[in-house]
């Protein structure tokens, strides 16, 4: 069984943020595949299909970004998840450029508060699927990082975005087979 958890924050003003890509991946793979609808439970919304022979859980906690630690132990523990290798956490990175993906499978949390909760209640031990977020409002400092997290994407990064979502459900099953440098090579976009 594979956890496939997107971090963000619940509510409609924070839907097209640039923190909440983790959401929006999360949402991608759902539509497409066609998952069941949403439960409410583990302080957040779940779906669970199998997929590819596996099944396959997604989660969006629902206790705003820099909590979401404790309703991913929840899951994790309840379903039995070996974090090591079946627990994938989608997530901005602002240290990375626009549209980059990089997927590290232990380590710190980069300053990504979500990531840093999530390491307090369940360790650092875990699949980090990291979305680049960074443009150059933000490498010129005409705006604080904390504000630019909570700003919405732009006309041409949700074009990327739309682009990446489509690439990214079509190798899913590389990413669930944890072949990481065949997903990484398809989803590239410029």
């Amino acid at each position: 069984m594979i956890l496939i958890v997107g971090l963000g924050n619940p509510g409609e003003q924070y839907q097209m943020t640039r923190h909440n890509i983790g959401f929006k991946i999360v949402n991608s793979f759902y539509k497409h595949y066609s998952f069941p609808e949403y439960k409410l439970k583990f302080e957040g919304l779940y779906s669970k299909k199998k997929l590819f022979g596996t099944n396959i859980i997604l989660f969006k906690p629902q206790s705003f970004m820099n909590l979401s630690g404790y309703p991913i132990r929840k899951i994790k523990n309840f379903y039995k998840i070996n974090q090591s290798t079946d627990l994938f956490v989608f997530h901005d990175d602002m240290d990375m450029e626009f549209s980059k993906i990089r997927i590290k499978s232990s380590g710190g949390h980069g300053g990504h508060n979500g990531v840093k909760n999530t390491i307090k209640f369940i360790g650092e031990g875990f699949h980090r699927v990291k979305f680049g977020i960074k443009n150059d409002k933000l490498k010129k400092g005409f705006i604080k990082p904390e504000n630019f997290v909570l700003e919405n994407f732009n006309k041409t990064e949700k074009e990327k975005i739309e682009k990446f979502l489509r690439l990214a459900n079509e190798n899913f099953e590389y990413l669930i087979n944890k072949e990481f440098m065949l997903f990484k090579k398809n989803i590239l976009v410029s």
